[in-house]
């Protein structure tokens, strides 16, 4: 399978997607982080924090001008028409950002795998754009369990996070790749290497460079 194929990873949150992609850069994998592009991408003063500043409450801010993020998100879990227009503004800046890095990883090294991190893949409806998907999967109870001790959120709340997202079991039906994390590391991390030598193998065989860099480095 070629490294220049388009390859994301994704999963329901409290998945342990973040995990794997560890995993994965370990291996020397870089990783296009859709969660670092959506900080980047509303900095103070860029074209999509100015949409959003002209959308949302100055409540949403900071006094430095800053988004506070957390507190959009908990406008989101309960207003889905806020939360289309947000995606609206954001998907596509998030997109543009990951894809000019894609452009330059291939440039400057054209033979080390590439690997979109995109949480929200099939909810911003952006699947068809790769070749291969990569799911990290726990089942749904395992996901509110996680997401409660994590988050420390009650259990309705931990619901309605997950009401956001699509149903993880209609996300396994659309992957190619599965990685069942709902066991110990050890299960886990040896899926991921299976599935690694799977997408990559030329990188594979060649191994990661003595010293990977860090996932955001190119």
């Amino acid at each position: 399978m070629s490294e220049k194929r388009k390859v994301a990873l994704t999963g329901g949150i409290a998945t342990g997607k973040s995990t794997v992609a560890a995993m994965f850069a370990r291996r020397g994998a870089l990783l296009l982080d859709a969660d670092q592009a959506a900080r980047e991408v509303v900095s103070p003063g860029t074209p999509c924090w100015s949409r959003l500043r002209s959308l949302l409450d100055p409540v949403y801010f900071g006094a430095r001008g800053n988004l506070e993020r957390r507190a959009l998100r908990e406008r989101i879990i309960r207003d889905p028409v806020c939360r289309q227009e947000v995606s609206s503004i954001l998907h596509p800046a998030i997109m543009e950002w990951m894809e000019t890095r894609w452009a330059e990883a291939l440039e400057s090294r054209p033979g080390r795998p590439v690997v979109f991190d995109i949480p929200l893949l099939f909810e911003a409806d952006l699947h068809s754009r790769f070749d291969v998907i990569i799911l990290v999967y726990v089942p749904a109870a395992v996901q509110v369990e996680r997401l409660m001790a994590r988050d420390g959120v009650s259990l309705e709340e931990a619901r309605e996070t997950l009401a956001m997202q699509l149903p993880i079991e209609s996300k396994r039906a659309r992957a190619h790749f599965l990685i069942d994390n709902s066991r110990d590391p050890e299960h886990t991390r040896h899926q991921a290497d299976t599935v690694f030598e799977a997408v990559f193998p030329d990188f594979s065989r060649q191994g990661p460079p003595p010293s990977s860099p860090s996932p955001a480095s190119l």
